[in-house]
C-alpha cells in the first residue's frame, strides 16, 4: 500500500487539483508499491473507490490530470496516427505515481522518449501541510465502497473494457454516411458504426475506406449478393486494404511502352456482354447445323 505516497501527494497536488480528479490521484497513490509506484489499480477500482459514476468519467478525470501536468497513465505505445496509447482491447491502462519533485509522463521499461502530455510542469513543493489545500475540498467520498486491502498485483493483459477513451463520436462519424451510402449492402448499420470507429482507431483513413467500399460495390454490381460481406466483417477485417479483383477470364490491356493495364469496370462489362453474345451465336449454329 502507498499510505506515505497519498500522504505526500495530497501535499503537492496544489488547489487547483480538486474534486473527482483530486480523488483519483489519491486513490491510485494509495493503491501504489511504495517502492515502484505503481498501481495496478482497474478503472473500475478507481470508479469505485471515488464514488465516480463510471469508468469512463474516471478516464476523463484522468486526461484532465494529464493537461494539468499530473500523468499517471502508463503509454504501452503509439497508434498509426502517432497517438500515444495507454491501453487497448487485451491492455488494459495501468499506472504510475509521477515523482514530486517534477511531474513527468511516466514511460514504460523499453519506451523511452514518447510525447507526455504536461511533462515539464512543477507543483508546488512539499510543504508539511501548512497551509495545504484540503484534499476532500469539493471531492467525493474517497473511500465509498472500498475494499480494506489495496488491489493486489496482476498482470495488465486481461482487461478489455479499458481501452483508450476514443475521440468525439463527430470525429468518427464525418464520413461514415459516405461509406454506407457507398457500400453495396446495407446491413446491421450500428454494428457498421462500431466497426468503422475500431478501424479510424487502428489509423484508417476514412477517404481511402469510402473509396475502397466503392470499388467493392463495382465488384459485387453483378455477383450473387448472398455472398456480398456485411459491412462490419468488411470493416473489422481491413478488407479496405485489400488489391481489387480482376475479373475472372477477361482479357488485360497493355498501354504501348507501359505495364498491363486492367480494364475499366465499363470496359469489363461490355466485354463480358460480348463474349456471352459470341457464345450464344456459336450454340445457334451449331444447333443450326445439325
Amino acid at each position: 500500500m502507498g499510505y506515505e505516497l497519498r500522504r505526500q501527494l495530497r501535499e503537492v497536488l496544489g488547489p487547483d487539483i480538486t474534486g473527482l480528479q483530486r480523488a483519483v490521484a489519491l486513490e491510485i497513490a494509495d493503491d501504489a508499491n511504495e517502492k515502484t509506484r505503481e498501481s495496478w489499480a482497474t478503472l473500475e477500482d478507481l470508479a469505485r473507490w471515488t464514488a465516480a459514476k463510471d469508468p469512463a468519467v474516471v478516464r476523463n478525470a484522468l486526461k484532465r490530470l494529464s493537461a494539468s501536468g499530473w500523468e499517471f497513465r502508463v503509454p504501452i505505445g503509439k497508434g498509426k496516427d502517432g497517438r500515444v496509447l495507454y491501453a487497448v482491447p487485451g491492455t488494459r491502462m495501468t499506472f504510475l505515481v509521477p515523482p514530486f519533485e517534477g511531474v513527468a509522463t511516466a514511460t514504460p521499461k523499453g519506451e523511452q522518449g514518447l510525447p507526455h502530455g504536461g511533462a515539464g510542469a512543477t507543483p508546488s513543493p512539499l510543504q508539511g501541510g501548512a497551509g495545504a489545500h484540503s484534499e476532500g475540498a469539493g471531492a467525493p467520498s474517497e473511500g465509498a465502497g472500498a475494499p480494506p486491502f489495496s488491489s493486489s498485483p496482476h498482470s495488465p493483459h486481461v482487461d478489455k473494457d479499458s481501452s483508450p477513451t476514443p475521440p468525439p463520436p463527430d470525429h468518427h462519424l464525418d464520413a461514415f454516411g459516405a461509406f454506407w451510402l457507398n457500400y453495396p449492402k446495407k446491413k446491421a448499420r450500428e454494428e457498421a458504426k462500431r466497426a468503422w470507429i475500431a478501424a479510424l482507431e487502428r489509423g484508417a483513413d476514412p477517404k481511402a475506406i469510402v473509396d475502397a467500399a466503392q470499388t467493392y460495390a463495382r465488384e459485387r454490381a453483378q455477383q450473387d449478393p448472398t455472398f456480398t460481406k456485411y459491412p462490419a466483417t468488411w470493416l473489422n477485417k481491413g478488407c479496405y486494404d485489400d488489391e481489387p479483383d480482376p475479373a475472372p477470364g477477361l482479357p488485360q490491356l497493355r498501354g504501348v511502352g507501359g505495364p498491363v493495364a486492367p480494364l475499366s469496370p465499363q470496359a469489363t462489362r461490355r466485354q463480358a456482354s460480348r463474349d456471352f453474345l459470341d457464345q450464344l451465336s456459336d450454340q445457334l449454329r451449331a444447333g443450326g447445323q445439325q
